[in-house]
């Protein structure tokens, strides 16, 4: 079943975090008022009457960006999370509580009990109880996202927690009570349905929790908590259509989740699943019969459907729903990184809110007496309506035109007012300070290899310059239309590109790869359509081993050469020498000895590692990973003083195992380079002959789907030679790893094997001695 939701403007602030949007309960009225936070400090609870957006109360400015809004359980008193302070509110405006906390992180997720708090920082849970400190948690990396609910034996909430390295910790008090792998970093938490947590619910709380998690990677996912184990119930991964693409590369897998919840929005009886993602993409989801009450078995038979999308264009930062517009339906409201608190609903009277396409419509009829086409639509849209429907409607225009009026004077007085006092202080001051919000994130695809940059800015965008003091591959870019125009570069800066932004969007996505072996750092300008011009500067580490991706499993019976290190260090010294290296790595170590797990997303290798106060191991089967973690931390412990005794032992069986992982890339890669060289001369004999019957079937191939593999190759022109490095790269690491410095007189010998590409030859090569 088709889903029809139209869209309802409630109100446009300044830029707001993820979480601060709630929904107040029903009180005396029928319609529910909602809470935002945003940039500006201030807390505001709005109500819509009558179809028009009215401010409840407007809290004092509380003198730093709003993080994180949240209701007490089971009441409707507000709190709002502000920099180490929490503010609470009571429904009509009066601030009954301020807590300081000596917290040095910004409390960005918040869950308030009846008289217990927790915060989420960055890497910091903590608890209070009757505003003191109760008890605090180191977790393991990053929190991305915070709930409470009763999951453990007792009267006390257990804390859930979304964490980056792509687990669910279940914390009971300071005690680690259940850790659940997911399927990417853990970005977002929902229920299924209320919290238990609810006070009127928590006496009768079910042996088990519905909980919704989504991740980075575009999973959402249904599981059951209780006391004993945690169980998966089903997974959204569908993929989306990448526009202008077809074949196999064409579905590319969903944007972040930034949001989740759930709510009946078609009255069917049966809870839908409402996603909001960093994209802008709004998606709901329906779990027809099995929503009832969901079972792996039964939602295998019936998977989720999704039944309304669109694409706001910029990421949804909080999600929720309720009667806003004080109708008779269950309405979705949201907030954007722009600012905007958006509802919407399935009522017929938002379905034109202007009232402008009726209005059109009935001018071009009145104008034009012959206009029979334009009077059977008008006629037709009336018939879908019945008579009541319609009424409401034609007042609903009427009221809207003259809001409209009233709303543009205002706009056009503020606007003067503006211009007079910027061009006042114009003439007696130099703009410095910028004038807008702009937010980005840096991660690694894995499906990919390669690097997304994602921009968010509060304004539009106006254009994107990159600067970088390493190789970097431009693969393509999203979002927004945008013209590419590259310099040439010089050994300083080999980047040099800007994005011109043809069409108004406030984000723009990039994707690069990066190589590994080369660290440096990628500067990136982003200028957005305000005055005075600001330039905004993101500067972007790339790291030696930056396509390396952390792991949870490691494969068994994997031959790997070893790196061992000892000396007078810490394990706060290798881990900050290893986090130069690789990504994903906590700010500080967790436990006496660290372990880690990561995985080449390119090559397929894998990089294992222990370390300890005066020990570490390091283990992979690339020889270069090997060599690369050598020089960056011997080099980095020689600029501290401390003498380290590194120990390499190179195993000969990992160089097949590299080179069967690189083999189906080189393959492709090679035939594609083949096909392209073929490709001219095959169209001079086709408009020579006219007729290609008699050429062989591998070049009538060739010859239908000339234009694919010309774009193909012209996507990635480096391609090949990017591959042939990695191979050289290795074999020159395995030999200096082994006492020799130089291979340059074998490694001439390899590129012409590489061009002439035999894989059993090139093994052999690997084999071979150097002398």
């Amino acid at each position: 079943m088709d889903l029809s939701l139209h869209r309802v403007e409630l109100m446009h602030g300044q830029a707001m975090a993820k979480g601060t949007l709630k929904v107040l309960p029903v009180g005396k009225k029928k319609g529910q008022k909602v809470a935002v936070g945003d940039d500006s400090g201030v807390l505001t609870v709005l109500y819509m009457k009558k179809g028009e957006v009215h401010v409840e109360w407007k809290s004092q400015p509380l003198g730093r960006e709003i993080t994180t809004v949240v209701m007490q359980a089971g009441k409707d008193k507000l709190f709002a999370g502000c920099g180490q302070s929490i503010h609470g509110y009571n429904r009509k405006g009066k601030e009954f509580v301020k807590i300081k906390t000596n917290l040095t992180e910004t409390i960005h997720h918040l869950f308030v009990d009846e008289n217990m708090i927790w915060t989420g920082c960055e890497y910091i849970m903590n608890i209070y109880d009757q505003c003191k400190d109760f008890g605090f948690v180191m977790v393991d990396d990053r929190i991305n996202d915070l709930t409470c609910t009763p999951v453990a034996p007792g009267d006390m909430l257990s804390a859930v927690v979304a964490c980056q390295d792509k687990f669910l910790r279940i914390y009971h008090g300071e005690k680690l009570f259940h850790e659940f792998p997911v399927e990417g970093p853990a970005t977002s938490l929902g229920f299924f349905g209320d919290n238990p947590a609810d006070k009127e619910l928590k006496k009768q709380s079910a042996a088990d929790v519905s909980m919704l998690y989504g991740t980075e990677t575009g999973v959402v996912g249904l599981c059951k908590v209780d006391a004993k184990v945690v169980r998966r119930i089903v997974n959204i991964a569908d993929r989306q259509q990448r526009p202008g693409m077809s074949g196999p590369a064409a579905g590319t897998r969903r944007g972040r989740v930034s949001a989740l919840h759930t709510a009946d929005i078609v009255k069917s009886g049966v809870l839908d699943i409402i996603v909001g993602r960093e994209d802008g993409n709004l998606e709901v989801w329906s779990l027809g019969e099995g929503g009832a009450s969901p079972s792996s078995t039964r939602l295998e038979q019936v998977p989720p459907s999704l039944t309304y999308e669109l694409c706001l264009q910029e990421s949804i930062q909080a999600l929720g729903s309720g009667n806003i517009t004080a109708g008779e339906h269950n309405e979705i409201v949201l907030t954007t990184y722009g600012g905007r608190v958006l509802g919407f609903t399935p009522s017929q009277a938002a379905r034109d809110p202007t009232g402008s396409e009726m209005a059109h419509l009935e001018d071009a009829t009145a104008s034009s007496g012959a206009s029979s086409m334009l009077s059977s639509i008008v006629s037709s849209k009336k018939k879908l309506m019945s008579q009541a429907e319609e009424s409401t409607v034609k007042q609903e225009r009427e009221r809207r035109h003259k809001a409209l009026e009233v709303e543009v004077e205002k706009l056009r007085k503020d606007l003067d007012k503006e211009r007079l006092q910027y061009q006042r202080l114009s003439g007696e001051q130099i703009a410095m300070q910028t004038t807008t919000k702009v937010t980005h994130r840096f991660n690694l695809n894995s499906e990919e290899a390669c690097y997304v940059l994602t921009v968010d800015s509060q304004a539009p965008l106006e254009l994107v310059s990159l600067r970088a003091d390493v190789e970097v591959d431009l693969l393509d870019h999203e979002g927004t239309g945008a013209i590419l125009s590259r310099s040439r570069g010089d050994p300083v800066n080999p980047l040099l590109a800007t994005y011109r932004i043809q069409e108004p969007g406030s984000r723009f996505q990039i994707r690069l790869r990066t190589v590994e072996g080369l660290h440096g750092t990628v500067s990136c300008f982003v200028l957005p359509q305000t005055s005075p011009k600001t330039a905004h500067l993101i500067n972007l580490a790339v790291k030696p081993l930056s396509l390396h991706e952390k792991i949870g499993e490691v494969p068994q019976e994997v031959p790997m050469s070893e790196l061992k290190l000892t000396g007078p260090f810490t394990v706060t010294d290798m881990h900050q020498w290893l986090s130069l290296c690789v990504n994903e790595l906590p700010s500080r170590p967790t436990h006496d000895e660290m372990a880690i797990a990561y995985k080449s997303t390119f090559v397929g290798t894998l990089l294992l590692g222990k370390y300890q106060k005066g020990f570490a191991s390091f283990k992979s089967d690339s020889i270069t990973t090997i060599s690369v973690l050598k020089d960056l931390i011997t080099k980095e412990a020689t600029a501290r003083k401390i003498s380290l005794k590194p120990q390499v032992d190179v195993k000969p069986e990992t160089f097949p195992r590299f080179l069967e992982l690189i083999h189906p890339k080189l393959a492709f890669q090679h035939a594609l380079t083949q096909q392209v060289r073929m490709v001219e001369p095959l169209r001079e004999v086709q408009l020579q002959e006219g007729e290609t019957k008699f050429l062989a079937p591998e070049l009538q191939i060739v010859l239908q789907h000339a234009t694919e593999i010309q774009q193909q190759f012209e996507l990635q022109p480096q391609r090949l030679a990017f591959l042939h490095n990695i191979v050289i790269a290795a074999y020159r690491h395995k030999w200096r790893l082994r006492g020799y410095q130089s291979v340059d007189h074998r490694v001439k010998d390899l590129s012409r094997l590489l061009d002439a590409y035999n894989m059993d030859q090139i093994a052999a090569f690997f084999d071979e001695p150097i002398d």
